[in-house]
């Protein structure tokens, strides 16, 4: 393999790296979220601390969005 192939293997390898990262996240959150609606009393994490990783969980999304999808690119001959 040469250099080329060998940065397009370990770019790949990240990008489904935090593709599944955030997918874990989301799911995890949303089940803790559901929990937390349904029994406000039931989870020790207050309101607040929901809002700051519900907002870190958007940041990611918009990275993958980005970074993986290819999504809001500014130059069309970007790759």
């Amino acid at each position: 393999m040469n250099k080329p192939q060998i940065l397009d293997t370990i770019k790949f390898i990240s990008k489904s790296i935090l593709l599944l990262l955030t997918v874990f996240l989301i799911f995890t959150y949303s089940i803790a979220l559901i929990e937390k609606i349904q029994r406000p009393t039931f989870k020790n994490l207050p309101t607040i601390e929901f809002v700051i990783i519900g907002t870190i969980l958007l940041v990611l999304i918009f990275i993958n969005l980005k970074w993986v999808f290819g999504f809001f690119k500014t130059n069309p001959n970007e790759k």
